[in-house]
């Protein structure tokens, strides 16, 4: 947690911590203990971002068990240090420490001493009001995520955090972003509650992860990272990069619910007018996705809540997996980074507005999938890093993660699917995080935005 987010978590509703204990692996196979595991070119730019923060919320019993007598916090408590134990000696580079060589100018990941903190905690808030309020109460969200200091390393790669909260249970999980990305830290919530629930963290549906780096082929691999390590973070082992987050928890946050119809009317609305744009004689357009309308959605939403004027250049800046679209394909069972950044972009702000303005912005997404998958580590080097870290940040917007990420899913503990999953480290004025909602084909859309804005953003949104 950086130095702005521990003050503003400190000002929330008590939370009070009770126990502070160290998860250790349960088992180390042969050649784990000692291992290194150097960062990846996919993985040295994420070095100077904030971690990865989530909270799970669940309803459960009063005295914050699962509701049976001999299961209250401390049972529960134990449950979860246990299954997390277990998973850890399959994820190890999550228990480890993320490290940097002056000499050489590499950044790894050490599990010699591996371990995560594991924070026990009372707070007085109300789990059902937490769940439940469209808008976020961001103080109180904070205050149920650990700290992770990254800001000079050597620094933790994850912590975790259980709060016993009134008529339930906070789960919150900070995860370094250079050591993982989404779809992997998915994956290792649902391993961490498959051994909850189930005792093990394989399974016959989830295989063990691999880490290796190696798998990811590029001819310049170590040069490339050093020089991207460099680029975003030139005063290693002090982590300061060329953006200020300090002003993110000031930004206004609500969720939104998007049924399974509400989306396919969306995505009919953008193909019909594709359609009748190219006119009946010519070839039927590609349907546009799930996440390209709403991406399209989102853009336009934010343009029109923004006020962006006429002339005025705009950008959409999303990540796309790549473990399918290399060659060879890498796994899904792969725990690192291995996404790039996409970015579509329109000239003027205009032209996203009025009845075809979706379809304009769909249109620049799909075409900016395209580039990527063309390429697919095109979108990877210095100067590509270089150009985004020039873009005009207040006329870009960022759609993050993906519905295809089963939140709720992949955190039932034993006790049920949470009640509310948030990522509370949004970073950016004109975010949206995307994952799969608690009904079937549902979406949760999580924003962040100027407090100003927030009420035209959902005009547009749900209009």
């Amino acid at each position: 947690m950086d130095e702005a987010s521990s003050h503003a978590a400190a000002k929330a509703a008590p939370v009070r911590a009770v126990a502070v204990s160290r998860v250790a692996p349960s088992v180390l196979r042969e050649g784990q203990c000692g291992e290194r595991v150097k960062l990846s070119f996919l993985d040295s730019l994420w070095v100077v971002l904030p971690p990865i923060q989530r909270v799970f919320l669940y309803q459960l019993g009063e005295d914050g068990g699962s509701g049976r007598s001999d299961d209250g916090f401390p049972a529960v408590v134990e449950r979860l240090k246990r299954a997390l134990a277990d998973t850890l000696a399959h994820y190890l580079p999550l228990a480890g420490t993320l490290e940097y060589v002056m000499e050489t100018g590499d950044a790894f990941v050490d599990c010699t001493n591996a371990g995560v903190a594991f924070v026990e905690a009372e707070g007085g808030m109300d789990v059902r009001r937490l769940a439940g309020d469209e808008a976020h109460d961001t103080l109180a969200f904070l205050s149920l995520v650990p700290e992770l200091d990254a800001r000079v390393l050597p620094a933790p790669v994850l912590s975790v955090q259980a709060t016993r909260l009134s008529g339930g249970l906070a789960v919150g999980l900070s995860v370094h972003h250079a050591v993982a990305d989404g779809r992997a830290v998915w994956r290792f919530m649902e391993a961490w509650s498959s051994a909850s629930r189930e005792g093990s963290p394989v399974t016959k549906v989830l295989g063990p992860p691999h880490y290796s780096r190696d798998v990811i082929h590029h001819p310049n691999a170590d040069e490339l990272a050093r020089e991207m390590l460099k680029t975003v973070a030139p005063n290693l082992p002090k982590v300061r990069g060329q953006y200020d987050f300090s002003q993110r928890f000031l930004l206004a946050r609500r969720t939104f619910y998007l049924g399974a119809d509400e989306i396919r009317s969306l995505r009919r609305r953008i193909d019909d007018l594709a359609s009748a744009e190219a006119g009946g004689d010519a070839p039927k357009p590609k349907p546009v996705s799930t996440f390209v309308a709403l991406a399209a959605l989102s853009w336009t939403a934010f343009v029109r809540s923004k006020g962006l004027a006429a002339g005025d250049d705009t950008y959409l800046a999303f990540l796309a997996d790549l473990r399918s679209r290399l060659d060879p394909c890498v796994s899904e069972a792969y725990l690192g980074n291995c996404v790039r950044a996409c970015l579509a972009s329109c000239a003027d702000a205009a032209d996203l507005l009025g009845q075809a303005g979706i379809l304009r912005a769909a249109r620049a997404v799909q075409a900016a999938v395209a580039e990527m998958e063309a390429a697919p580590l095109s979108g990877t080097d210095k100067g590509w890093m270089q150009k985004l870290m020039r873009l005009p940040f207040q006329r870009l917007t960022n759609v993050a993660a993906s519905p295809r990420f089963r939140a709720y899913e992949a955190a039932d503990f034993g006790f049920g699917k949470p009640a509310r999953v948030e990522l509370v480290s949004m970073n950016h004025d004109g975010e949206m995080v995307l994952v799969g909602g608690r009904g079937d084909g549902e979406v949760q859309a999580s924003v962040s935005i100027n407090p100003a804005h927030m009420d035209a953003f959902k005009a547009c949104i749900l209009g």
